[in-house]
């Protein structure tokens, strides 16, 4: 065992780091994947590196065998796990315990906003549908006080006019109250002959009384009598009396039907109008921040699966998918590499969705903001023209009611003391929202079901939440990033030019090219942050500009098309070419790509052709480098 015993030595010796790194690997792994058990085959797709134990157990084995299979130094420093690699391995590993941390934290607060923005919208709507309720009531009311009043105006008139049938029921009809008055004329006349021949007599209404329903009628209404007499005269004025209500009545309602009932459906239907203009923009923009929060859990999901299916790769598999280009080879179908996946990508989307998410959040915050200001006011002026309105109307009909003060006086007693500062106004409002929240939410929680209960997103059970309370920085200065560079690109092809492109090399071995937007400026060499920043499209919420100018909510557009890259290269299939003078800073990449479906009938690989330029040689020979190296 005296060989076997110094190996171990040796290797410890040669490597102190990486005992210690391996150590911490082993420690911060182990509490979520058991360690193989000495002896246990380690298969293809196990999720985690071989412990230092079993490295030094393999070499401890390798000291045992004869003198002629004796493992040399150069294999032992082989077999060895490159130190590079464990770090980088550790870097991811931190990185995407952050990002489950973050993840965690930020859907436990953004999902108490969203429900509590939820609610006190849904409240808000449901004061705008009783504003528009109370309003409607208030016209339908005054439309009907005015009918009554109308109706009472003519019953008075023709009570006044003595038109009124056998019953006691006044004659309202035109045509009949205009055959009853013809009579009382032609009454009057016959009446001015002499004493005795009116149709008041005796004998008259005598035979008034047998004949059919409107001879009877005609006759109580065209009969006269002595007005000498004290009761006569009194029940005279008192028909006068009913003809003077009457005119009064007419006056109040000319006065409703000219001033206050168009005012009051004027009022009615500018507030349809802008409740639902308001409703519009608040439901475009809850519907928007629920699509914003559905593409951050969407980005989620897709990061979490690709890391997780990059953590369960094997030493060699990740070794051979994140090898950099080679120079000067030919790539053949056995020695492509297949699977190749960049977690950068997804990452960078997740990233971005949440910085979609956040700028939409502000800006739908204010949006809302000024539109619960902007109803607090209309709120206002509409209770304050209802109160003005109806105290108009009830001072009118105090002056009719003279007879029923103690009716009248608390009513309108009771409107002139309803305070209408602003002040009171608005949190009034404000309470009144608020109570209603409260019996929307006891009224949900009735009708929620017992086993109704919200799934956890992948990878976020058992997480700190503490940890993840940070604010996340750009995809370009991500771990799962190599090197970043503002060069040009051109396709295979006669017809092609030169297109200024946003490369980024990722720690993956891929090479993502992004297309800028016609409307960038930018040239070769510029910054890539810049260049990074152009592809962000402007967060767009709904607003009541937006909605007055014709804007579409939601946006048919998506927001992440700039972020989608137009090329996505697979490193470790790739060929650069290169002719290193002092002039030349363009190179050629070719990346032998395997054929699927029915081509690989006739062929089983295909070449992509793409040439790059940078600005320099010299940028142009460190661009090359990246490629080849990238980690």
């Amino acid at each position: 065992n005296q060989p076997a015993t110094r190996s171990k030595q040796n290797i410890i010796k040669k490597y102190p780091t990486l005992l210690k790194t391996m150590s911490e690997v082993e420690q911060t792994e182990g509490a979520s994947s058991p360690k193989p058990t000495e002896g246990a085959v380690v298969e293809e797709n196990h999720t985690e590196l071989p412990s230092l134990t079993e490295r030094l157990d393999d070499a401890d084995q390798s000291a045992r065998s004869p003198p002629s299979e004796a493992v040399s130094p150069d294999d032992v420093d082989a077999d060895v796990v490159d130190t590079s690699q464990i770090e980088s391995q550790q870097r991811r590993s931190a990185n995407h315990s952050k990002l489950r941390a973050y993840e965690a934290k930020r859907r436990s607060a953004y999902a108490s906003k969203l429900q509590s923005s939820s609610l006190y919208w849904r409240a808000f709507r449901s004061l705008m549908h009783d504003s528009v309720l109370e309003t409607t009531k208030a016209e339908i009311l005054l439309k009907g006080w005015t009918h009554a009043s109308e109706i009472y105006c003519m019953s008075m008139k023709s009570v006044g006019d003595w038109c009124i049938d056998e019953k006691g029921v006044p004659v309202t009809d035109a045509k009949k109250k205009k055959k009853m008055l013809e009579a009382q004329e032609k009454e009057k006349s016959g009446a001015s002959a002499g004493p005795g021949t009116g149709a008041g007599s005796d004998t008259s209404i005598f035979h008034a009384q047998k004949g059919n329903a409107d001879s009877k009628r005609d006759a109580l209404a065209t009969a006269e009598f002595s007005m000498s007499e004290k009761c006569g005269s009194m029940i005279k004025n008192l028909a006068s009396s009913a003809g003077s209500v009457a005119s009064r009545y007419e006056e109040n309602v000319n006065h409703m039907k000219q001033k206050v009932l168009p005012d009051v459906s004027s009022l009615l239907e500018s507030l349809k109008s802008e409740i639902a203009l308001m409703e519009k923009i608040g439901d475009s923009i809850i519907s928007e921040l629920e699509a914003a929060e559905s593409e951050v859990s969407k980005a989620w999901d897709s990061y979490y699966t690709k890391a997780v299916e990059f953590s369960g790769s094997s030493s060699s598999e990740l070794k051979s998918r994140r090898a950099g280009a080679q120079m000067g080879m030919t790539i053949t179908p056995d020695d492509a590499v297949d699977g190749c996946s960049d977690v950068w990508l997804d990452e960078m989307r997740y990233r971005m969705a949440v910085a979609f998410l956040s700028s939409s959040w502000e800006k739908c915050s204010a949006e809302l903001s000024n539109l619960f200001l902007s109803m607090k006011d209309t709120e206002r002026q509409r209770r304050n023209r209802i109160k003005e309105l109806m105290i108009e109307s009830t001072q009118r009909q105090e002056r009719l009611w003279l007879g029923l003060p103690s009716v009248v006086n608390p009513n309108l007693k009771e409107l002139i003391e309803w305070p209408m500062e602003r002040k009171l106004v608005e949190d009034d409002v404000q309470t009144s929202i608020r109570s209603r929240a409260q019996s929307i939410q006891r009224n949900d929680v009735e009708h929620k079901k017992a086993d109704d209960s919200t799934p956890k997103a992948p990878g976020l059970s058992g997480v700190d939440e503490n940890e993840g309370n940070f604010e996340l920085s750009s995809p370009l200065v991500s771990d799962l990033m190599f090197k970043a560079k503002v060069i040009e690109k051109k396709c295979a092809g006669i017809m092609t030019s030169w297109k200024v492109t946003l490369a980024v090399v990722t720690s993956d071995s891929f090479l993502q090219l992004f297309e800028l937007p016609s409307t960038c400026k930018l040239q070769s060499g510029s910054a890539p942050e810049v260049a990074f920043q152009s592809l962000i499209p402007p967060v767009v919420v709904p607003s009541m500009q937006g909605v007055k100018s014709g804007a579409k909510f939601p946006s048919t557009k998506s927001w992440f098309d700039h972020l989608v890259p137009s090329e996505s290269i697979a490193l470790p299939n790739c060929v650069i070419t290169f002719k290193d003078d002092k002039t030349n800073s363009a190179f050629e990449i070719v990346e032998t790509c395997l054929t699927s479906g029915a081509s690989k009938v006739f062929t089983k690989t295909i070449n992509r052709k793409l040439m790059l330029r940078a600005v320099t040689r010299d940028e142009a020979i460190d661009f090359i480098e990246a490629l080849k190296g990238s980690k």
